[in-house]
């Protein structure tokens, strides 16, 4: 860790591009719950997913920083260093909450 004692390891929701395939690995890896994945909405689910999907609604809690730029620390995943890439992946993941919400 640096002096800001950033994480130097990244939970890899951000990859899914649908529910479903967050729902299946909630529903068959380390985390095996079939029932919970398969019925709880995403922010139920899991802490981080939490905080995923209330930064996708644009709710900003103590717990989250306002936006990128505002991370402390020089630990930050590389593919989210280039902003058109990091602005496209937050849309698609918007659009994945908003679809989970709506079901």
């Amino acid at each position: 860790k640096d002096e800001w004692r950033s994480p130097t390891a990244y939970h890899f929701h951000n990859y899914f591009m649908s529910t479903e395939e967050i729902r299946f690995k909630y529903s068959t890896y380390g985390h095996n719950d079939t029932k919970a994945a398969l019925e709880k909405p995403l922010w139920n689910l899991n802490r981080d997913l939490e905080l995923a999907v209330t930064c996708a609604a644009g709710i900003h809690t103590e717990k989250a920083e306002l936006n990128f730029e505002s991370m402390p620390g020089r630990a930050k995943p590389i593919y989210y260093l280039n902003e058109e890439a990091r602005r496209a992946r937050h849309v698609v993941w918007q659009d994945i909450v908003m679809k989970d919400r709506n079901l």
